[in-house]
């Protein structure tokens, strides 16, 4: 008898078990990460209008296309793009030295916002008579695990591949992974103004959409203050006219701890008090953030979308610019900003 209760125990066991393994093969997929709906895309834009020069102009989008689930863990796979007009970087023509500079890409991330992986390219469109090879380029980085990236370039003919660790971080978890956020605080006085020129910080990860993805961490800090590690991913800093055998950027890649401190930079952000904002046509409820680096203010929403950021007032940027979301049924409305107040 004691034999037989004991079977059925083991039974009643595996069957409550295999309950709980269905139960969790049925529970149902994600609908929503990082602050974002599935489907969901968000577009920015510089402005105001009347702070740029000529044709000058910048925007942004990202949007969250799925979630999948991948040996147990849930990836969010993102889609972005980035258009810019700007000055030539070494034009052989200075008289027609502008240039779009078109960038698209694709980020996967786990729920904790950590990027696994990320490809994009940039593709030039100019005026200036011959391209080299590398006016069409390409970047992947690939999250290896133990606290470090695989870069692969591909420009032209041209490809090779190097090692980026990942600095220490006191808030880190590589077995997470978690503690990294994709973002580019610095060097934004080269957007949107044909007075400056981006080099090695590519602009396409100024999109505020990526800021969007801390904003629920934001709101768990005590006392509102907290640093943060941004991963930002770099282009090259060779004219698209110019052959990339020549300059010091391929020595400057293969210098892992240099690497260390051009693609990481650990901030700190502060959640201030809530504010009713202008947002192109809408006035939103949002709250006040402080940054670094060139920006002066970023305004969240409750929910973590990301209203609109103020860049700092430099010499390249001497009006009050900003970088705003741009609502769908503007689409329909004249494209024009006002001046912010």
């Amino acid at each position: 008898m004691a034999r037989a209760a004991a079977v059925t125990a083991v039974l009643a066991a595996g069957a409550v078990a295999m309950v709980v393994a269905d139960a969790a093969a049925q529970a149902p997929m994600p609908t929503r990460a990082l602050s974002f709906d599935v489907g969901e895309e968000r577009r920015y834009r510089i402005g105001p209008k009347e702070s740029l020069g000529v044709g000058e102009s910048a925007e942004w989008t990202l949007a969250l296309r799925s979630i999948v689930d991948e040996n147990g863990e849930y990836v969010a796979n993102f889609e972005f793009t980035h258009e810019r007009f700007e000055s030539i970087p070494g034009s052989f023509d200075p008289a027609a030295g502008f240039m779009i500079v078109n960038v698209t890409g694709r980020l996967r991330t786990n729920l904790a916002g950590f990027p696994l992986w990320l490809e994009y390219t940039q593709e030039f469109d100019g005026d200036d008579g011959e391209w080299s090879d590398s006016g069409q380029r390409l970047f992947r980085y690939v999250y290896e695990g133990e606290g470090k990236y695989r870069k692969f370039i591909k420009a032209g003919r041209n490809d090779w591949d190097f090692k980026v660790p990942i600095p220490k971080y006191k808030h880190m978890d590589f077995e997470g992974p978690q503690g990294l956020y994709m973002y580019l605080p610095t060097a934004l006085e080269c957007v949107g103004t044909s007075r400056g020129t981006c080099i090695e910080s590519e602009p396409a990860f100024a999109n505020p959409g990526f800021l969007s993805m801390l904003a629920a961490a934001l709101e768990e800090v005590e006392e509102g203050k907290r640093d943060f590690m941004f991963f930002m991913p770099g282009g090259l800093a060779q004219s698209p006219f110019m052959p990339l055998t020549s300059g010091s950027w391929l020595s400057r890649e293969r210098d892992q701890i240099g690497s260390a401190r051009r693609y990481f930079d650990t901030v700190k952000l502060t959640l201030g008090t809530s504010w009713d904002i202008d947002v192109g046509p809408k006035n939103l409820h949002a709250w006040e953030v402080e940054l670094c680096c060139g920006i002066k203010h970023v305004y969240i929403e409750p929910g973590g979308r990301v209203l609109r950021v103020n860049l700092d007032t430099t010499v390249t940027n001497p009006d009050e610019r900003y970088i705003r979301l741009v609502f769908p049924f503007e689409e329909f409305l004249s494209n024009e900003d006002p001046v912010l107040r």
